[in-house]
């Protein structure tokens, strides 16, 4: 009877082993299946349309050997601003004879005369497919002989939907070159003849008509730039300022007489008495631009010096930075009075002190055109 229960009991412990099992394998059953219909749900929401109203619709771009071309098609209410074009005998004019293009008058658009170009069986002649209606925008080469010699323009052509009650729009992502030996610009295989000649497609109304239409927004070549650059083959880097008279300097600061290097004025300031930290203890020496534009920062790797005019053991301290509000380069503290003052040290013999300030590179801004700049000045 014993081993029988003993029997019994462990069998009762393998069911409920194995009923635990089940429910963990069942529990991850339902996790799996929750995940994948929250994951549906989502990708179901994302990819449906927008329910809100637009006036523009973008069509993918097509793609070919993986590049996508730079014309967009989009769909949109607001009709052309530039020009339109109606043709209400649209498929008498393709099938007419020697009617191989319809080109508007002249009109104006960025202070340029243009005229639009439709070719309603395509403009085979330039390499553009038979069978698709052609557009193109050409520019009056009158006013090209004036400067400037290039126009740039951004381009969208338009054809009119009755059905869609929009405008379908042909646009590239950059604006394009007009000049005298490539006065046009437009698109070949804009839509197929048949197509548009189609009274259930929608773009054949009150009978044979089709509104075709062109903005030209004309973008203006950037006429103000800048270059920057480091100057650092100087014909001459040094120079020196001798200072007679050293111990009779009652002002704050004194200022060196301005210099051209490297097409950029120079000039140094000495305080006899010290500035800031070296005020009472040390003579102050700094090198500054002269006539630095507001906006400008300069670059600078330079050496000051106190010239030793007995055993040539100058004292020599380098800048590399780039400028402050003040547009100097220096130390507060370049020497201390006590050195100065050491007739040993010959810094100061016959009561003259000699400055030197070797340039090794520094940075230019040339800014075009250079009239009408604000600048500024100590």
């Amino acid at each position: 009877m014993f081993e029988k229960g003993l029997m019994i009991k462990k069998e009762e412990n393998m069911f409920q082993e194995e009923k635990r099992k089940t429910n963990y394998g069942a529990i991850f059953l339902v996790c799996f299946f929750f995940c994948f219909f929250a994951f549906q749900c989502m990708k179901l929401v994302t990819t449906q349309p927008s329910t809100t109203t637009s006036s523009i619709s973008v069509i993918d771009s097509p793609v070919t050997s993986g590049k996508l071309y730079d014309r967009r098609e989009l769909w949109r209410v607001s009709p052309p601003s530039t020009y339109c074009l109606k043709i209400e005998s649209f498929t008498k004019l393709a099938t007419s004879p020697n009617a191989e293009k319809y080109e508007s008058r002249p009109f104006q658009s960025g202070g340029y005369n243009w005229t639009f170009i439709v070719y309603p069986k395509g403009n085979v002649k330039d390499g553009a497919p038979a069978g698709y209606v052609s557009m193109y925008v050409q520019i009056d080469n009158s006013t090209l002989l004036n400067s400037p010699k290039e126009v740039y323009a951004e381009v969208k052509f338009f054809i009119y939907n009755r059905k869609q009650d929009k405008y379908f729009t042909y646009q590239e992502t950059d604006a394009k070159r007009f000049f005298l030996f490539n006065p046009s610009w437009g698109y070949g295989n804009v839509r197929p003849y048949v197509d548009v000649a189609n009274p259930a497609a929608g773009w054949l109304f009150d009978g044979d008509s089709v509104i075709f239409g062109v903005d030209v927004f004309v973008t203006e070549v950037f006429n103000k730039w800048e270059v920057f650059s480091f100057t650092n083959n100087l014909h001459n880097r040094l120079l020196e300022w001798t200072i007679p008279n050293f111990y009779s300097l009652r002002k704050y600061l004194y200022v060196s007489d301005i210099f051209i290097i490297g097409e950029r004025s120079w000039a140094l300031t000495v305080y006899p008495s010290g500035d800031g930290e070296g005020q009472g203890n040390s003579l102050s020496l700094y090198v500054y631009a002269v006539g630095v534009k507001r906006y400008e920062k300069i670059y600078l790797k330079a050496k000051l010096r106190i010239i030793d005019q007995k055993d040539s053991k100058d004292v020599e301290k380098k800048v590399e930075s780039w400028s402050d509000q003040e547009n100097s380069w220096g130390f507060q503290k370049f020497v201390p009075f006590a050195d100065l003052k050491n007739t040993s040290k010959g810094l100061l013999v016959n009561d003259t002190l000699k400055i030197e300030v070797e340039f090794e590179e520094f940075s230019n801004t040339n800014y075009f055109p250079s009239y009408g700049l604000p600048f500024a000045t100590d």
